[in-house]
């Protein structure tokens, strides 16, 4: 691997690798570690991850210096691009792809899907490297992709996502006229308009375009539109508790037990609906104390 390539010559310096995603990252953190163990009497390496779910006090040590006589490696995603600056960083291994929010037709929803970086963040991860000094850059791509394949920058977020909330939040501050709207970075008409057909759907909008009370309350909420309808709904209902727990599964945890409960949820007995099964599970791995 290029990173331990580099950590076995003496030049010092801490090492930045780009990985798309979470996953990816615990991966390449495994792996090194492994890979180093096998070696003889390789110096130490302190290999450490960064992502945005990352407690933020596992995020804090990617800032402390490394002990003397080790190297830091860090692994991350696009998060360290341009949000942070870590000292000592003099090499950057970029793997050319990150994930991006885009939206998916089929499942009327956005997805986190792995994609090749763009030019410019090419550019930017490759500027990681000797901020304070001399450095260098490793990217596991050719210049002819570079070139011909890669974007010269990323698509704005508003033209490959669901813009329901936009839509919602437009209405709600008295923007009649969408199609007419100067957006910064225009989105597709059609994507305006399938997010006013959805609101419709959730009796968000009436017949004529116009927010309804229910479009109101919904852009109120923090949430993807189909959440707040749910919601709000529950209430009516009176089941909030138990839609609230649902949607905490379905939407997953930033801690290990919220993951586990998520992938057990997944699983279930014939005769009963996914969702709700997902409440049982919950409720039972809580009162169990897991």
């Amino acid at each position: 691997m290029t990173a331990l390539q580099i950590h076995l010559q003496p030049d010092e310096g801490d090492i930045l690798i780009f990985m798309p995603g979470q996953e990816d990252i615990e991966v390449t953190c495994e792996v090194l570690t492994e890979r180093l163990g096998d070696l003889d009497s390789a110096p130490p390496l302190t290999v450490l991850p960064i992502y945005s779910q990352l407690p933020a006090d596992l995020q804090a040590k990617i800032f402390q210096r490394a002990p003397p006589g080790q190297r830091k490696c860090i692994v991350a995603t696009n998060i360290a691009e341009t949000s942070l600056t870590v000292d000592g960083i003099m090499y950057v291994i970029d793997c050319g792809y990150c994930k991006l929010k885009v939206y998916n037709p089929r499942i009327g929803m956005d997805a986190l899907q792995i994609y090749p970086v763009s030019q410019a963040n090419a550019r930017q991860r490759a500027g990681r490297a000797g901020r304070t000094g001399p450095g260098k850059a490793f990217c596991l791509y050719t210049q002819r992709q570079y070139q011909h394949e890669l974007l010269a920058s990323t698509v704005p977020e508003i033209q490959r996502t669901n813009l329901a909330n936009t839509v919602l939040l437009l209405k709600s501050l008295g923007v009649e006229d969408l199609l007419a709207f100067h957006f910064m970075d225009p989105p597709p008409q059609d994507t305006i308009l399938n997010s006013m057909y959805q609101l419709w759907i959730l009796g968000a909008l009436d017949g004529t375009g116009a927010l309804t009370p229910l479009g109101r309350q919904m852009a109120e909420f923090p949430l993807d539109p189909p959440q707040c309808h749910m919601l709000i709904v529950s209430a009516e209902m009176g089941c909030s508790a138990e839609v609230l727990i649902i949607d905490y599964v379905l939407r997953g945890s930033r801690t290990r037990q919220g993951q586990c409960l998520r992938e057990r949820a997944c699983v279930r007995p014939s005769g009963v609906t996914e969702k709700r099964t997902q409440y049982d599970v919950y409720n039972h791995a809580a009162g169990r104390g897991k």
